[in-house]
């Protein structure tokens, strides 16, 4: 399943993760960590995506978190 990464890159309509990265000034590899969740956009790539992807700074990083704290409960 796609992550939330990648279903604001798609309602935005930008249709692939590298057409993503190149807006956004990164690699594609960086792109497909972010979008997988194996990594976080950093604060300037996150708000770049704000103004590509039409969503807010929480939009992007609050799913990070709430995935992180629901792992520290488990463990």
């Amino acid at each position: 399943m796609a992550n939330h990464i990648t279903i604001m890159r798609h309602k935005a309509g930008i249709k692939t993760a590298k057409e993503a990265a190149k807006l956004l000034g990164i690699s594609p590899g960086m792109m497909y960590q972010i979008e997988g969740g194996s990594k976080r956009p950093s604060p300037e790539v996150a708000f770049k995506m704000t103004k590509i992807f039409k969503c807010s700074l929480d939009d992007i990083f609050l799913p990070f978190i709430t995935t992180e704290s629901d792992k520290k409960e488990e463990g």
